[in-house]
């Protein structure tokens, strides 16, 4: 008996169409290039795969420079100055 309900304790991770989510994303999307995207494929031979995480929302495609732009933004609001000027 106690075997059968430990069991049941298990199942109830089981997804279920009602605790799966809908596919969608609800993180922001990675920004990737599209050169990226043709290096992975070629890489590792799944054609196809940029345009199904574009569809899917996981992915943009944006070019080098509004990657470059970006990260740099990132970077910038990530790390704080807090070096004091003019300490040798």
């Amino acid at each position: 008996m106690q075997n059968t309900s430990a069991h049941a304790a298990v199942r109830k991770n089981i997804p279920t169409p009602a605790n799966v989510s809908n596919g969608l994303t609800t993180e922001e999307p990675l920004m990737v290039t599209q050169e990226a995207v043709e290096a992975y494929e070629r890489r590792t031979g799944f054609v196809g795969i940029g345009r199904i995480m574009v569809e899917d929302g996981h992915w943009i495609i944006v070019t080098k420079e509004e990657l470059a732009r970006s990260r740099a933004q990132v970077h910038a609001n990530r790390h704080p100055v807090t070096r004091q000027r003019g300490v040798a």
